[in-house]
């Protein structure tokens, strides 16, 4: 019991971090890798990175689900105390968002660490790549010109790795990793939508 809460409040404690680490990184970064710094995917790697710290799927699923607006949170709260102004809308957008997606992300992964059936594998080997994937065409398409497109081309780039890496290694049959390709398609059409109506 005190191990697996030493589990949860360090995986807690990772995202706020993380989210001071996106602070002072949108500030100070490169030009070339700025995007990264105000972007879903590392919200949604957060998440995911968290979530290991539940064995169970319903906490994989909590530890998401806090994490990712934990780590919105610490990025406002300390963009904030360094004298920099948040939008309201803003911060309550990406917090409910990081709710849905860092649940999503949490139960994704546990997916490919559990013995579950290979559709639900490739589900969860989809999700990460489908929302980096899908953010990327966002940049390329529609932010590129206030934006290096350099970067949204290497997000792409990481995205597909992940999808290839992860179908490889934890979804067992040829089928299944064509139905993570799929799913990841979905994902990333779904991801480009909703950044176009946002």
């Amino acid at each position: 019991m005190i191990g697996a809460a030493l589990r949860w409040a360090g995986a807690l404690a990772f995202a706020v971090l993380s989210g001071v680490a996106l602070s002072f990184g949108q500030t100070y970064a490169a030009d070339a890798v700025a995007p990264f710094f105000n972007s879903a995917a590392p919200i949604v790697l957060v998440a995911g990175i968290a979530s290991i710290a539940a064995k169970r799927w319903w906490g994989a699923t909590l530890l998401g689900a806090l994490a990712a607006p934990l780590l919105v949170a610490g990025y406002y709260v300390t963009s904030h105390m360094r004298g920099f102004a948040g939008n309201a809308s803003w911060i309550a957008l990406w917090g409910t968002a990081g709710v849905i997606v860092g649940a999503t992300m949490g139960l994704a992964w546990w997916f490919l660490r559990a013995p579950v059936s290979p559709p639900l594998r490739a589900a969860g080997a989809a999700v990460f790549p489908g929302i980096v994937v899908g953010e990327a065409w966002h940049g390329i398409t529609r932010i590129s010109d206030t934006t290096p497109a350099s970067y949204w081309w290497a997000q792409a780039a990481v995205g597909v790795a992940f999808l290839l890496v992860l179908a490889a290694l934890r979804v067992p049959t040829w089928l299944s990793r064509l139905l993570a390709l799929l799913f990841a398609a979905v994902i990333g059409v779904a991801v480009y939508t909703v950044y176009g109506v946002t």
